[in-house]
């Protein structure tokens, strides 16, 4: 696959992406799955820095904080390549192109949500199983069920536009990771957008999977319910598809079409 060179510029990444996008669409369904399971579960650590940060004083600067902690999930599955169904909205580029069918992108969507989704619980299960909920007094226990009750309760406009905007952010630091070819580099194209996101409460479908099940397992009896959980799934999923999806055909096709 032909990749931007370090100091590609805007249409020099665009002209690239199609192609990265193919080649990821196409790799075999195991080792894609695999990828997944690894992406989901580097967010889910992401999570859990969001919630230790998020056990401080309310305010901007804890947000802002907590927003630079979770980056870490991203820079994670950035640098090793791993498969994040956020990021992977932007196949649809590949499908304008005519270098991908819109069957195997939705197919390719499918494996790589549920194998996020496989790793973001499994991490969830074993952070709270080790107690991670007691941490800094019990402030983390009580940071992951507030967060998880905001979530689930917000209206369906709210978290189909929270969605889009969240993988708005997402996708530009992916695409701009994308011309990095150092882990420098990538990391830094990583942590403005990320941070940007999470401080503003937007709606990151795979964070969300971590999150919302940390939630629901260190609850006493509350809002955070299967039915609940699978709403904002859903919602913020869809929110998610259209922002990434915005972003591709903004920066990609506008470019390619010049």
């Amino acid at each position: 696959m032909t990749e931007p060179q370090a100091d590609a510029t805007g249409p020099a990444i665009a002209e690239a992406a199609p192609e990265l996008f193919e080649g990821k669409a196409e790799s075999g369904w195991t080792r894609m799955a695999m990828l997944a399971v690894v992406a989901g579960a580097y967010i889910a650590f992401g999570s859990i820095a969001y919630l230790v940060a998020q056990a401080g004083p309310p305010g901007g600067a804890t947000q802002l904080l907590s927003g630079l902690a979770f980056s870490v999930g991203l820079m994670l599955t950035m640098v090793t390549g791993a498969e994040l169904f956020t990021g992977n909205t932007m196949f649809v580029l590949a499908v304008d192109r005519h270098r991908l069918t819109a069957g195997r992108m939705l197919t390719a969507w499918v494996v790589v949500w549920f194998g996020n989704l496989i790793g973001s619980v499994v991490i969830a299960v074993l952070f709270v199983t080790a107690g991670g909920g007691s941490g800094v007094e019990g402030l983390v226990g009580d940071s992951a069920v507030k967060v998880a009750t905001s979530k689930v309760t917000k209206d369906t406009l709210a978290l189909i536009a929270s969605g889009v905007l969240a993988n708005m952010l997402v996708c530009l630091a992916v695409w701009m990771a994308m011309a990095a070819k150092s882990v420098p580099s990538k990391i830094i194209a990583v942590i403005g957008p990320v941070t940007v996101f999470v401080a503003a409460g937007f709606e990151h479908s795979i964070a969300n999977q971590s999150l919302l099940a940390m939630g629901w397992l260190l609850q006493d009896g509350g809002a955070i319910t299967g039915g609940a959980i699978a709403r904002n799934l859903a919602l913020s999923t869809f929110g998610n598809i259209l922002g990434g999806m915005a972003v591709a055909m903004m920066l990609g096709r506008a470019q390619l079409d010049e």
